[in-house]
């Protein structure tokens, strides 16, 4: 068990994530409110939010791993960033929003719909966003539960039953209005780590001269602007990350909760700005915990994700507890927007595809039992799917980034995209993905030059959407609804 402090600032966090979860129930009047939170907040809270949603657990752990491993590799996907979150915010932010002003919209596959005019888009998006969110839930399942689990002193158990036992229930209750205003909280947390770190680092390691004169005389290769890994890693996670964003629909979703479209020039400089400063966690953290291996104040890590928990464990008691909070927050966070986006595709998505429509009123009570079960769904598959959910796991941010980005920023901007083009577009991002998580997961097989099989994938998709939409005329030009055309002229 850690030391009172931290599992005080644990419990605290837990206690009021949840009360804010709760509270975001009084805002909940429309099924859309409860899917989407249409329309339901501003600028700071919205755009606080969508940096939460893309940090996600993986900046606090995996990405100072990247670090330990490969020097400055990883930070071309936090550079990237820097023009990912403006990509986000006008190339897709503006015409969603748009959309949202004339249309009762809730969910992506809403969107897709809108402006296809297709039951297949629907249905084939919906079942690539619940594939999706399950892999991803299923990987932080154990996760969460192992840092709870070290921190409380708990049981593996007990400790994912409590954190997303509160996920569970707070997103249940007020559906994605509780995500978005929990990810509000959860960001501010992660950028007071992230400050708090960076102070802690520098002053630990002699200021940035001390910390990459020691990591540089070691091995130059670590603080070299490519680091260890290849000039073409670095350059596809530039170029996927760059545009990526476009394509998660955690952060795609936060769009429709923006009260006035007006605001949108200024969510692009808050969201990117704050993820930016939360890289700094990212950078730090790894490069601080080369230089406590180097300086030989403690051994060699056997794994490089041990890089934030060894440099914890150098600091503070009362920096470690918030940086533990702010990693909670991560997990927490992205977790809770992907339970309502499979919770909607699922109550809302599915059945309009299908023709049948469940009963408005009857939606959200609906959608508060699919997340029970959806929740306990992923839990208990996180918990006994093992090497199934590794394989799955493997899918995450590519995954989407291929399903969904040729819909949104190529048919919410080209009059010309086809229905046609959307299907194949989709159909190709859940076939390659397959095809390259057996190729690379099951059979251990490698693309030359380290390319990320995501990377193609994406490629393809995208060239998919544009070819076939030169030789396809569905839900194009002409045939586009009068609100559609005026939202993709502005």
């Amino acid at each position: 068990m850690s030391s009172p402090v931290i599992v005080g600032v644990v419990i605290a966090y837990f206690v009021l994530t949840f009360g804010i979860g709760v509270y975001a129930v009084k805002r909940i009047k429309t099924a859309e409110h409860y899917f989407g939170a249409h329309k339901l907040f501003g600028v700071i809270v919205t755009s606080i939010a969508a940096f939460a949603a893309i940090m996600s657990g993986f900046g606090f752990v995996g990405g100072p791993g990247l670090v330990y491993k490969l020097g400055a590799t990883s930070l071309w996907i936090t550079f990237a960033q820097s023009v990912a979150f403006g990509f986000s915010w006008w190339i897709i932010g503006k015409r969603i929003r748009l959309i949202a002003e004339t249309r009762p919209i809730a969910t992506l596959p809403d969107i897709a719909d809108a402006r296809f005019k297709s039951n297949a888009v629907r249905g084939l998006l919906a079942i690539s966003l619940v594939l999706g969110v399950i892999a991803y839930l299923g990987t932080q399942v154990m996760a969460g539960g192992y840092v709870v689990s070290g921190l409380l002193g708990v049981n593996l158990e007990t400790a994912i039953i409590i954190v997303f036992g509160i996920t569970m229930i707070y997103t249940a209750i007020a559906g994605m209005a509780a995500s978005i205003l929990t990810d509000f909280f959860q960001g501010l947390i992660m950028l007071i780590a992230a400050v708090g770190v960076l102070i802690i680092a520098l002053v630990m390691t002699g200021g940035t001269e001390g910390l990459f004169t020691t990591i540089g005389q070691k091995d130059p290769i670590l603080i070299d602007p490519l680091g260890k890994s290849t000039w073409m890693l670095a350059l596809m996670w530039y170029f996927v990350f760059a545009i990526g964003n476009l394509g998660q629909p955690h952060l795609a979703t936060k769009f429709y909760a923006l009260k006035n479209y007006k605001d949108l020039k200024w969510g692009a400089v808050i969201s990117g700005g704050s993820y930016m400063l939360s890289s700094l966690l990212w950078t730090f953290v790894g490069y601080a915990a080369l230089w406590l291996v180097i300086s030989g104040k403690i051994p060699a890590l056997a794994k490089p994700d041990q890089a934030a928990i060894a440099f914890l464990a150098n600091i503070p008691v009362w920096m470690a507890a918030i940086v533990y909070a702010g990693l909670l927050a991560a997990i927490m966070s992205t977790s809770s927007g992907f339970i309502a986006i499979g919770t909607a595709a699922i109550v809302r998505d599915l059945p309009k595809a299908l023709g049948k429509e469940i009963e408005h009123i009857k939606q959200v009570w609906w959608g508060r039992i699919v997340t029970i079960i959806l929740t306990i769904f992923a839990l208990l598959f996180g918990y006994y799917g093992g090497y199934l959910v590794a394989i799955l796991g493997a899918l995450g941010w590519g995954y989407f980034a291929s399903a969904t980005l040729p819909l949104l920023a190529i048919g919410l901007n080209w009059k010309r995209a086809t229905r046609e083009a959307a299907v194949t577009s989709l159909s190709l991002a859940l076939i390659l993905n397959i095809i390259f998580l057996i190729y690379e997961k099951v059979l251990g097989m490698k693309l030359p030059y380290g390319i990320p099989s995501y990377g193609i994938s994406l490629i393809i998709a995208l060239l998919a959407m544009i070819v076939v939409s030169l030789f396809t005329k569905g839900a194009a030009e002409e045939e586009l609804d009068a609100d559609i055309r005026a939202a993709m002229e502005v």
